[in-house]
């Protein structure tokens, strides 16, 4: 009798660690990036539109160490309901139409998914380009931030790397509101 009941335990201790690991990607946690190019910029400015009032960039700087990328983040003209916004590194940059859906998934190179969201706590869990998920929500219409990210990249042979890719600002819903994608900026904006 004992044995079907610690099978039992064994079985249902298997499938609760199988559920508490479903925020770690199919290839484990995200690495903290390092030897990122000290002094390379990317930034991504929102473009004018007629659709929608929201303006802003994010600029993303390899960090003074080379360890991960430090980001400045401007947006202002959010709608005034629909929040809280959310934003992300996407895996493509936007096309030439202009159409958000282009940028496709988030960057995502460990293979996380969107299943359960970002355990802030647990940032080496988050998808890469899940900035919002790790660095917070956007909550009013006018939103700064800067912050250290240490799982993206200015790299360009690694999967973190975002200098290929776009910004996305969804809806709560996850609709997309605007997207850019990220340029080299061959003069840092925090020198001089």
């Amino acid at each position: 009798m004992r044995v079907p009941s610690i099978l039992a335990a064994f079985v249902t201790s298997g499938l609760v660690l199988v559920g508490a690991q479903s925020s770690t990607g199919l290839f484990g946690d995200a690495a903290v990036t390092r030897n990122n190019p000290i002094g390379e910029v990317y930034i991504a400015t929102l473009p004018d539109s007629t659709i929608t009032a929201v303006r802003g960039q994010v600029i993303a700087t390899a960090a003074e160490d080379g360890t991960g990328v430090a980001f400045v983040v401007t947006f202002s003209g959010l709608p005034t309901s629909g929040g809280p916004f959310i934003y992300h590194v996407h895996d493509q940059p936007v096309p030439t139409s202009g159409n958000c859906t282009g940028t496709l998934a988030h960057l995502d190179p460990y293979i996380r998914g969107e299943t359960s969201p970002c355990d802030a706590t647990q940032l080496a869990t988050c998808q890469v380009g899940d900035l919002s998920g790790k660095h917070g929500k956007i909550n009013e219409t006018t939103f700064i931030a800067s912050y250290k990210d240490l799982y993206t990249s200015t790299v360009p042979t690694i999967g973190a790397f975002l200098g290929n890719r776009s910004i996305v600002i969804h809806y709560a819903n996850k609709t997309r509101i605007t997207c850019a994608n990220f340029t080299a900026s061959y003069v840092s904006p925090f020198v001089g």
